[in-house]
């Protein structure tokens, strides 16, 4: 098991980095965490991350390194992550488990993975819900204290974030130009509600973690993979399969989950200053991996992979979208029989991502900034 190198020698991440903690610091928002000297010498505590993705990974690069580096820096040293990754520590699907039992102490807790153990936080995978996947953090990061928080926390960790991705289109081995295209294909999906928009759509989808997508698609296990364009190249799908369709279904919400015990154990300064550092890393991710750079990167590589990219004209996108359309009205109906007020979760829902579209970037790293949402944890 190999810690988290001190450095790295990938340029991207260093100029990641870079922009990252120049733009906070060039706009004042590293204030708010700050807390004591930057010159303290005492023994820094530290949290394990783990993950099932590779170091190669985007969210790895891109993601868990400026953020890692943000943490020690802001901290003075007090506070270090240090990263197991590649599945040394435990599997895609053990991430709650791993944090209960005191494997780790920050790895994936995805929703998609354990679809049985929560209700009405499938509420966010609902298909065309938000436009992009830097307001879809935001918004599910603030309606979690208020709609997410009990079923999420009676797992026995806490929520460290929601990063979203992408929105999700089809990399398959047949072109998919219309919806009879998606007829008995046999498709990667999450379990839960992504299944069931695929079911909508005609197809068949077959539940797999990621580790697992690229020797199905290979050996004919599945036709095609609904992932975010930039996790089909981090998993370079681009070189077995040579049609990409973008449809942009839905984001998919990629909770971390903290253990209970290694968070409560912090000093209580520790405690706000990494709280308040958590609610930027999800933007983090979002801006550098699965937007902007990190969007052209993907559309290069499925570029330079000979990758067709399929386009639906509008007449076509509309009728994707009337197909998953009844899933929404099934969803809030079986949420509202069993006493969860759906209905007020998605319509709060949908008027935040209309309010916070128009956010740039900037002004979305400062509102996280400078107000964080708080309540996603109990401080």
């Amino acid at each position: 098991m190999q810690p988290m190198a001190e450095q790295t020698s990938d340029q991207s991440v260093d100029t990641t980095r870079r922009a990252l903690l120049g733009t906070l610091a060039g706009a004042g928002l590293a204030a708010p965490f700050l807390a004591g000297s930057r010159t303290s010498r005492a023994e820094p505590i530290v949290l394990r991350y783990t993950a099932h993705t590779p170091r190669s990974h985007g969210l790895y690069t891109h993601a868990f390194v400026p953020f890692a580096e943000l943490v020690e820096r802001e901290t003075a040293g007090r506070l270090r992550l240090v990263a197991f990754t590649d599945q040394l520590m435990h599997d895609a699907v053990d991430g709650f488990k791993a944090c209960v039992t005191g494997i780790s102490d920050y790895t994936p807790g995805y929703v998609t993975y354990q679809p049985g153990s929560f209700d009405l936080l499938h509420a966010t995978q609902l298909p065309f819900l938000f436009p992009t996947p830097q307001v879809a953090s935001l918004v599910m990061e603030e309606l979690y204290p208020k709609y997410f928080k009990d079923e999420y926390e009676r797992m026995g960790v806490y929520l460290a974030h929601v990063d979203c991705t992408s929105p999700y289109n089809i990399i398959s081995k047949s072109p998919i130009r219309r919806l009879e295209d998606l007829s008995n294909i046999k498709i990667r999906s999450t379990g839960g509600l992504v299944a069931e928009i695929f079911r909508e759509l005609g197809a068949s989808p077959v539940a797999l973690a990621t580790p697992e997508i690229y020797t199905a698609l290979q050996r004919g296990v599945v036709d095609a993979v609904a992932l975010s364009v930039s996790d089909m190249v981090s998993y370079r799908l681009q070189e077995i399969a040579p049609y990409y369709t973008r449809i942009d279904l839905n984001v998919l919400a990629l909770h971390f989950c903290l253990s209970q015990r290694a968070f409560d154990s912090l000093p209580p300064d520790l405690k706000d200053q990494f709280y308040r550092l958590l609610r930027i890393r999800s933007q983090i991710a979002v801006q550098n991996y699965y937007s902007g750079a990190g969007d052209d990167r993907a559309y290069a590589a499925l570029h330079d992979g000979g990758v067709e990219v399929i386009d639906l004209d509008e007449e076509e996108h509309a009728r994707f979208r009337n197909a998953v359309a009844p899933l929404r009205e099934r969803f809030i109906a079986q949420h509202e029989a069993a006493g969860r007020p759906a209905a007020e979760c998605i319509a709060e829902m949908e008027a935040l991502a209309v309010e916070y579209a128009p956010l740039t970037n900037a002004e979305l790293n400062a509102r996280v900034a400078t107000q964080p949402v708080m309540g996603i944890i109990d401080l």
